[in-house]
């Protein structure tokens, strides 16, 4: 089946991080297999949320987002099959495409929750990703949203 598997954090919907992960691991079947993780941090690329917060401050929030992110990690992602928590800096899609070239993942398993009038079936950094990506991505939707 499936033995490299990367899924993206999102923080602001880290609920259907779990999910993901279960879905991985469905798709290692009987085998072994590991999952490697990616949060993009945008919010350089769209300073204007810290465009009221000193650079000190903007700095600690930034550290407290790397220990969530993998805090996340470590507590779905079972320890035997914990490949890579990566965080970097950038374009959400970008990055997740650029990881993709990086890791070579059999499947990238993107999270999408309830579509909304703006983004009708996929959120734009899940649509970007289906259609730019190089391998599988399979959606992985949150049941309890609809």
């Amino acid at each position: 089946m499936y033995n490299n598997i990367l899924i993206p954090i999102d923080l602001e919907h880290v609920e259907m991080f779990p999910r993901a992960v279960e879905v991985a691991i469905q798709l290692f079947g009987n085998e072994k297999g590991k999952i490697h993780s990616l949060y993009v941090d945008s919010t350089k690329i769209h300073s204007i949320s810290f465009t009221q917060v000193d650079n000190e401050v903007a700095s600690q929030m930034r550290k407290e987002m790397k220990k969530r992110v993998r805090r996340v990690f470590e507590e779905h992602v079972p320890e035997e099959i914990q490949g890579s928590c990566h965080i970097r800096n950038g374009v959400v899609y970008d990055e997740i495409l650029e990881e993709e070239s990086r890791l070579q993942p059999d499947v990238i398993l993107v999270a999408a929750g309830k579509p909304g009038v703006a983004s009708y079936l996929l959120g734009s950094n899940a649509e970007k990703v289906l259609r730019h990506a190089q391998g599988n991505v399979f959606v992985i939707r949150d049941n309890k949203h609809w």
